[in-house]
């Protein structure tokens, strides 16, 4: 199931496996550039930083709040490794 379909119709599914706990703190610590957050929510979904800021604006929040929802409780997925089975 994506984590959130943007308005073409691309589902998108993050795996945060793809950042580290560092990289989550910098992007949250509001240090780093646009091209930089852009490159490490990318990272996660399969997006270049370049397709994540070509997003028209309401996909681009629907993006962000879909990986922030996921990325605060990232062990509530139900395909993650350790989700009890």
């Amino acid at each position: 199931m994506p984590d959130v379909t943007l308005s073409d119709g691309r589902e998108i599914t993050f795996d945060l496996h793809k950042i580290s706990r560092r990289q989550y703190s910098e992007l949250v610590s509001g240090k780093l550039t646009n091209d930089q957050d852009d490159a490490l929510v990318g990272a996660t979904c399969g997006l270049t930083p370049e397709q994540v800021s070509g997003l028209p604006f309401p996909d681009w929040r629907r993006l962000a709040q879909a990986f922030f929802k996921k990325a605060r409780e990232p062990l509530a997925d139900p395909n993650s490794v350790s989700a009890p089975s």
